[in-house]
C-alpha cells in the first residue's frame, strides 16, 4: 500500500499573492486571516499582496510562507487523504509542527512571529549571507568550508543531495568558499537571494531566545510523525525544544 508523505517549502518560496486562492475558494480560512492578521500586528492579506519588497523581509516572510502553508494544508484535508509523515524544508518544518498536531494554529503563529523577529535581529548584528554550490561532493564542501573560514566563518549548512549544497556564514568567508569550489570543479557556485546566515552559529542567539519563549508553551501530542532537520528522523518528542533551538543555527540533513 503506498503511504503519502507532505514535505513543506521554507524560505525563498515566497511570491506575491501566494495562498489567497486557497482563501478566496475556501471561505473557512478566513477566520485563520484574521487570527493571523491579529497575531501578527500587521493586514496579512496586504503584505501577501504587495509588490514593493516587503514579502522578501524576514519578519514578513517567515510568518507569511507558514501561513500560506497552513492555507493550503487545511485546503488539502479537505480531500479525506490519509497523510503517513511530514517534514519541512527549513522554515518549512514548522509548517511540518502544525500538521503534525504538536501546535494549535495561534500558537504556531506566535512562535514564528517570535523567531523571525530574532533572527532579524541576528542578520542585522552579523551581515551573513548564503551560496549555493552544485556539482562537487558535501565531504569536498566541508573541506573547502574549513579553509575559507580562514577569511571568515563559513559551514555547510543544507545537505540537499549529494551533489547539491548551501553553505551560509560571514560575506568574506561565503565569498572565498565560492572562489574554492569553482577553483574545485564546481559546477555552479552562486549566492542566495536570502537576508542572512541561515542555518548557521551566527544565528546562535536567535535560538537561544526562542528556547526562552518556547519552553513555556505546553504542545499537544504528536498525530502525524514529523521528520526533522536536524536529524532527518522521526521526532522524538521528549527532545521537540530543544530540536527548535538546534534548528535555527544547524544544518538541514535532508
Amino acid at each position: 500500500m503506498n503511504k503519502l508523505a507532505i514535505v513543506f517549502a521554507g524560505q525563498g518560496s515566497q511570491y506575491t499573492n501566494m495562498g489567497l486562492d486557497f482563501v478566496d475558494a475556501y471561505p473557512f480560512l478566513k477566520e485563520k486571516e484574521h487570527i493571523a492578521t491579529s497575531i501578527l500586528g500587521f493586514d496579512v492579506r496586504n503584505i501577501l499582496s504587495s509588490t514593493d519588497g516587503r514579502l522578501n523581509e524576514t519578519n514578513y516572510t517567515q510568518p507569511l510562507i507558514l501561513l500560506a502553508s497552513i492555507y493550503a494544508y487545511e485546503a488539502f484535508k479537505k480531500l479525506d487523504v490519509q497523510v503517513s509523515s511530514v517534514a519541512g524544508f527549513s522554515l518549512g518544518e514548522y509548517s511540518a509542527l502544525y500538521a503534525s498536531g504538536l501546535f494549535e494554529f495561534d500558537q504556531i503563529m506566535k512562535i514564528i512571529q517570535v523567531r523571525s523577529q530574532l533572527m532579524q535581529k541576528c542578520t542585522v548584528e552579523n551581515h551573513g549571507v548564503m551560496a549555493a554550490i552544485l556539482g562537487l561532493d558535501s565531504d569536498v564542501i566541508e573541506t573547502i568550508c574549513k579553509k575559507a573560514s580562514l577569511f571568515g566563518k563559513v559551514v555547510l549548512a543544507n545537505y540537499n543531495s549529494p551533489v547539491q549544497s548551501v553553505i551560509s556564514g560571514e560575506e568574506k568567508g561565503v565569498h572565498k568558499a565560492i572562489e574554492l569550489a569553482k577553483e574545485n570543479g564546481a559546477k555552479r557556485a552562486v549566492l542566495l537571494n536570502v537576508s542572512g546566515a541561515f542555518h548557521s552559529n551566527l544565528m546562535k542567539n536567535a535560538g537561544d531566545g526562542l528556547y526562552e519563549y518556547i519552553k513555556h508553551i505546553k504542545h499537544n501530542d504528536m498525530i502525524t510523525p514529523i521528520y526533522m532537520n536536524t536529524t532527518a528522523n522521526i521526532l522524538k518528542v521528549e527532545n521537540l525544544y530543544q530540536e527548535m533551538e538546534k534548528q535555527i543555527q544547524s544544518p538541514v540533513y535532508f
